[in-house]
């Protein structure tokens, strides 16, 4: 399969949600299912045992990893139980780390989304989001839909978002990003908002600065989406914010009532090195976004 630069959503996708059995995890497997049901998708579910501190300590090492996965095995059989109205696959693998499986079930799979669930993890820099997450925001050559902490309300029950936000700085490679959430709201018939968010910057005395700033944003904005125009719900809404990248998607986000947030990431060896908005910013919106953010990353990927 060929992952290209220019991403639009897949008239019908196969789903991969990675689940560790946690409660937590429960909020994106209920997301995962009404997707599935809504575009009438396959819908993987995967979970990797990797051995933890306690199997490394007990004496037989081998026995106790069996036992651990024997546990997981008994935990996805009530997963499979859930999903007798979707076609699907119940997933358990053994690995050194979860990512490395991960990369492995989706060449395999040839899954076009990840649904995963983003933990926000207080430690030093309180920037991190969970390893997997991260990985996932970071390598995954298709797109990630990451359901955060701050999502309290489940999915529609069509599986069909209705207010779609788009969040971008116009970068390069950000149009893979509005691509996509360009044919999600035509497939899907919702409402598209899009949004510049800046810095704000200092003003020359004759007051240009700003005014042509935001023109100029204004018309990048329009022109994303100038060719579909006419293929959407209404007009797009196109907004230019001033301030904090993060901040400004969040509080736009809320005051819409965006169900869906899109953005768009460029290759980087980290999280904070990704995001094509500003350091910070994906882990900011995925943390405390009310609803899934989908994340792109624009690659040309060739998987065997």
């Amino acid at each position: 399969m060929v992952w290209t630069t220019t991403r639009r959503m897949p008239t019908s996708m196969d789903i991969l949600h990675l689940t560790d059995f946690s409660a937590c995890s429960d909020a994106a497997f209920r997301w995962a299912i009404a997707l599935a049901h809504g575009n009438q998708a396959k819908l993987s579910v995967l979970h990797v045992v990797v051995p933890d501190s306690l199997t490394y300590m007990a004496p037989d090492s081998a026995t106790a990893l069996d036992i651990q996965e024997n546990r997981a095995r008994g935990q996805m059989q009530k997963v499979d139980e859930q999903l007798t109205s979707l076609p699907h696959d119940t997933i358990v693998r053994r690995g050194t780390d979860v990512w490395t499986a991960v990369q492995k079930e989706l060449q395999e799979l040839q899954s076009e989304l990840i649904v995963l669930r983003a933990h926000e993890r207080i430690g030093f820099t309180k920037l991190l989001l969970g390893s997997v997450a991260e990985r996932a925001l970071r390598h995954s050559p298709v797109p990630v839909i990451s359901v955060g902490p701050g999502v309290a309300q489940g999915p529609e029950a069509d599986g069909k978002f209705h207010r779609v936000l788009l969040a971008t700085d116009f970068s390069p490679g950000s149009a893979a990003a509005a691509e996509y959430a360009l044919s999600l709201a035509q497939r899907d018939q919702a409402e598209l908002v899009l949004l510049h968010a800046c810095k704000t910057g200092k003003r020359s005395k004759s007051n240009k600065f700003s005014e042509l700033s935001v023109a100029e944003a204004l018309h990048r904005l329009h022109e994303l989406v100038r060719h579909a125009a006419s293929t959407l719900r209404g007009h797009p809404e196109t907004l230019v914010e001033f301030g904090n990248a993060g901040t400004q998607i969040l509080e736009v986000a809320r005051r819409k009532e965006a169900d869906l947030i899109v953005m768009g990431l460029r290759k980087g060896g980290s999280v904070l090195a990704a995001t094509h908005l500003e350091i910070g910013t994906t882990h900011k919106v995925v943390a405390h976004a009310p609803g899934p953010v989908l994340t792109v990353r624009p690659m040309a990927c060739q998987a065997a």
